[in-house]
């Protein structure tokens, strides 16, 4: 499983993140999840006025996600302690977020605001690469020389083998109106996709049998009433 620390405002601008081929592990500091309230209240989370109406709508569709009863849950468990980790968060069969209690420190000075020190304190503390859209961030964090590997959300694709994020980036996003709002996490002991694969095919071979001794008592019924 490949694992990458990330804000999840990104979740809302480029919604194919939440939908690759293979396994992949989001790990987000608790803040940046907060800071999507204060996001939701701009009138303009990016420039273009169309693109913006978009992100916020997708925007709305990641809080609702984070506000779910068991999600919701699992993030007050990892504020209990700094540092703390919440227990894995399950998305889709490909996608696991886990949050972070992390704590900014002002380590790199005023050269990165308290989020930006977040997502690269997570990122070295879990080494792990960061992904971003932030071109400035990118060249700070390597002006500064932190020991950290970014990665610029354009490259993201064709790390695990999809096409680019910005060919995939289009004027209709029916990404996250696919994404499912109860998710795994929407219910206590939820069976996965996988678990409920594996079931069905039993149930539809019990089925005949079921069927079978059914028409054999009826049958049984009958003759007894004729004799």
């Amino acid at each position: 499983m490949q694992r990458f620390v990330v804000e999840p405002i990104l979740f809302a601008m480029f919604g194919e993140l939440l939908f690759p081929t293979e396994p992949i592990e989001y790990i987000i500091p608790y803040s940046t999840v907060m800071e999507l309230y204060e996001l939701r209240e701009s009138d303009e989370v990016i420039s273009d006025p169309r693109e913006n109406e978009r992100v916020k709508a997708n925007l709305e569709k990641v809080i609702l996600f984070f506000e779910q009863p068991f999600v919701a849950k699992k993030l007050d468990k990892a504020l209990r302690m700094p540092w703390q980790k919440s227990r894995p968060i399950l998305f889709n069969e490909n996608v696991t977020f886990t949050v972070v209690n992390a704590f900014e420190n002002a380590e790199f000075g005023e050269g990165f605001d308290p989020v930006e020190t977040e997502l690269i304190l997570v990122a070295r503390r879990e080494k792990v690469p960061l992904i971003t859209d932030q071109l400035q961030l990118q060249q700070r964090i390597v002006e500064a020389r932190i020991d950290i590997t970014v990665l610029d959300v354009a490259d993201f694709g064709f790390l695990v083998d999809e096409p680019g994020l910005e060919e995939l980036a289009l004027e209709d996003d029916p990404v996250l109106v696919q994404a499912p709002v109860n998710t795994f996490e929407a219910q206590d002991g939820a069976l996965s996709a996988s678990e409920e694969r594996a079931i069905e095919p039993t149930s539809n071979r019990m089925l005949p049998w079921v069927l079978g001794g059914f028409g054999l008592i009826l049958v049984l019924f009958v003759i007894s009433l004729i004799q």
